[in-house]
């Protein structure tokens, strides 16, 4: 099956609108907060890795990420009828689940050099109750391939508003926090590039770690 990779001309002029909308929004409909933005490159490549609880998350971050960026989806949830469209408005690029997915690599790695925005879920999969999974190795294999700056972002609340499995979705406090780009040089220019994929993916998971302490320290 052929997927569009990036939106079309009216897709990108939804997309502006609902960022430029999302944020005043979220803050009427639910308590919205956002923390850090100014660690998010201003015109420069960089990926956003996020963890990951809720449907919800990409829209919630749409809203808080202050410039356009593109996003990591499963190929299979573009053949769903609407949703595929959708997800394509909001830049979402098609990965295959499980298969190495070369060519759409080559995309992302030289979008990534187009001084573009990615927002990954370095986990791969929604976790349950707030805790932190493991990140996949291809989130490090992206990060050291790309070597832009990586920034740690957690995000809390959405699993209360459209948890995984539910059936119906409530009202709750959300919040999105920022930090600093992740310091990967060293592991960079370790001498095997292979080797550095899985730490890389595990220092990123250590960012958003110590963002999501933050946040529960604050409550």
């Amino acid at each position: 099956m052929n997927y569009k990779y990036y939106p079309t001309p009216h897709g990108k002029r939804i997309y502006r609108f609902l960022h430029r909308i999302g944020h005043p929004l979220f803050k009427g409909l639910v308590n919205f907060e956002v923390k850090g933005q100014e660690y998010v490159p201003v015109a420069s490549g960089g990926i956003i890795m996020s963890n990951h609880v809720s449907y919800l998350d990409p829209v919630f971050l749409g809203a808080a990420v202050p410039r356009e960026f593109h996003s990591i989806a499963r190929d299979d949830l573009f053949g769903v009828r609407f949703f595929g469209d959708l997800i394509t408005y909001f830049n979402a690029i098609p990965i295959k689940r499980g298969k190495p997915d070369l060519k759409n690599l080559r995309n992302i790695l030289s979008m990534l050099k187009e001084d573009k925005l990615l927002l990954m879920f370095p986990e791969g999969t929604r976790s349950v109750g707030g805790t932190l999974g493991e990140a996949l190795e291809g989130a490090g294999f992206i990060a050291y391939r790309a070597n832009v700056p990586v920034i740690p972002v957690f995000l809390k609340g959405t699993d209360i508003i459209l948890p995984k499995h539910a059936k119906g979705v409530k009202r709750a406090k959300v919040s999105v926090r920022f930090g600093p780009a992740i310091e990967l040089t060293e592991l960079r220019n370790m001498r095997r590039a292979r080797e550095s994929y899985k730490p890389i993916a595990q220092e990123i998971m250590k960012g958003i770690a110590t963002l999501k302490t933050c946040a529960d320290n604050e409550v």
